[in-house]
């Protein structure tokens, strides 16, 4: 059976510039280490430009049925 995870990653927004990402990568080399594959991610709010203020990381792994 399949087990998701939903990490929430907020984004450092400069409403006058660009949105820099940087969290993201020290969360998929964690969630990787501890065994979860990374499939992929979710804008869950933009701003009113459409500029991605926060995403979900879409984490999966396998585990045991009872």
């Amino acid at each position: 059976m399949k087990k998701y995870e939903f990490v929430t990653v907020k984004v450092k927004n400069n409403p006058v510039m660009n949105a820099i990402f940087s969290e993201h990568r020290r969360v998929i080399e964690e969630y990787t280490a501890r065994g979860y594959e990374y499939k992929g991610s979710i804008p869950t709010v933009q701003g009113p430009s459409g500029k991605i203020i926060e995403m979900d990381l879409i984490f999966e792994t396998e585990v045991l049925a009872n």
